[in-house]
């Protein structure tokens, strides 16, 4: 790069009217002149800066939820399970009912969901979900 520089300015010296050639010599490789200055690299600083709070998320239930009984909004009440986890388990119900909570792992995106609630989904009886009480929650 340093000769590309000192051909550069033998280049610059050259055009310039009234500027003698020789008296630009070009740089050795090697030579103390063709060493860069060096600053010593000072550490680069992080800031302090504030991290945004842990969302707390949805608060824990207790009870369990049939699949293929429970509204969107009885979904939605579950951690995990949003707007479109709920309209997407209720779509597929509607073509076909849900014969085992492992049928639920299979869809898109499920698989980790259905891991963590696993006790609290079931595929027959009444939806029973109701908000947890503090020495039920894990």
């Amino acid at each position: 790069m340093l000769t590309i520089l000192a051909a550069a300015l033998l280049v610059a010296a050259a055009a310039e009217p009234g500027a003698e050639a020789a008296s630009v010599a070009p740089i050795e490789r090697g030579s103390a002149e063709a060493k860069e200055p060096t600053e010593t690299a000072q550490p680069v600083q992080r800031q302090n800066l504030a991290r945004p709070k842990k969302r707390k998320g949805k608060p824990a239930v207790a009870g369990v939820i049939n699949i293929n009984r429970a509204s969107e909004a009885e979904l939605r009440l579950l951690p995990g399970i949003g707007r479109g986890r709920a309209s997407a388990i209720v779509e597929r119900r509607q073509q076909h009912p849900f014969t085992s909570v492992d049928e639920l792992a299979r869809m898109k995106g499920m698989r980790g969901v259905v891991r963590k609630l696993r006790k609290q989904l079931t595929v027959q009886g009444d939806t029973t979900v109701h908000p947890a009480a503090e020495a039920e929650r894990p």
